[in-house]
């Protein structure tokens, strides 16, 4: 069995892989002036990738 330090440790790495991979795709989408489908509150959206872009850079000055 896997420690829990080295268990919590792995899936930080995932998660930031994750993050990091996401925000890739935002930005090659931008780049291609498209739209990327998104989930609000249950509800599927059409949503411009420049726009989530720029919520985000919002949300990490905040």
């Amino acid at each position: 069995m896997v420690a829990k330090p080295e268990r919590d440790d792995f899936f930080a790495k995932v998660e930031y892989g994750l993050k990091l991979a996401i925000e890739r795709l935002y930005e090659q989408k931008a780049a291609n002036n498209e739209t990327a489908v998104i989930s609000v509150n249950g509800e599927i959206r059409n949503v411009s990738a420049r726009d989530i872009l720029e919520q985000r850079k919002k949300d990490k000055k905040a």
